[in-house]
């Protein structure tokens, strides 16, 4: 359908994850994907960008999509001006051709990238496995850690009022 294909959340998906990714793609991850049916597995389909974003604008009380947000913030020489990022790709991720491979030069010391040996997509992202391999779980422990260090240091420099 094409609200799958638009990446733009349908009106009666109440599932969170659902409406979440529905969000941010009317707000950071335009990803219009037209198909074909000869060189891929999918029906032949054009997106329409004025339907995409009336839709957004719809769903989400006025907001417009931002088409080149992504491609501006993750993917150029900007990163390095950010901090506190991990990125992780699976090895076996295809969507891993469009990511960042190494940490850009000049990055702040809280950007970490790490490319998961067997890994796919989001796998580290998904909940534990007894199959996961060791890789995804030696990142999943390294996102944890860098997030918990974030956090701690965000306290530390905004303490809370004292109780």
């Amino acid at each position: 359908s094409s609200t799958l294909k638009d990446n733009a959340n349908g009106d009666d998906d109440d599932d969170l994850t659902d409406i979440a990714w529905g969000y941010q793609c009317c707000t950071e991850v335009y990803q219009p994907m037209p198909t074909d049916g000869i060189t891929d597995f999918e029906l032949p389909y054009t997106p329409n960008k004025k339907n995409y974003f009336d839709r957004c604008e719809r769903q989400w009380d006025g907001v417009t999509p931002r088409p080149d947000w992504e491609e501006m913030t993750f993917m150029s020489n900007n990163i390095q001006a950010g901090s506190n990022i991990f990125l992780s790709s699976g090895q076996l991720d295809p969507w891993r051709a469009a990511g960042i491979q190494s940490v850009p030069l000049g990055s702040h010391e809280s950007i970490i990238v790490r490319i998961i040996e067997n890994g796919a997509h989001h796998l580290d992202l998904r909940a534990s496995n007894p199959l996961d391999p060791p890789s995804v779980v030696k990142v999943r422990q390294e996102e944890l850690q860098a997030m918990r260090q974030w956090i701690a240091q965000w306290k530390e420099m905004y303490p809370g009022p004292s109780s």
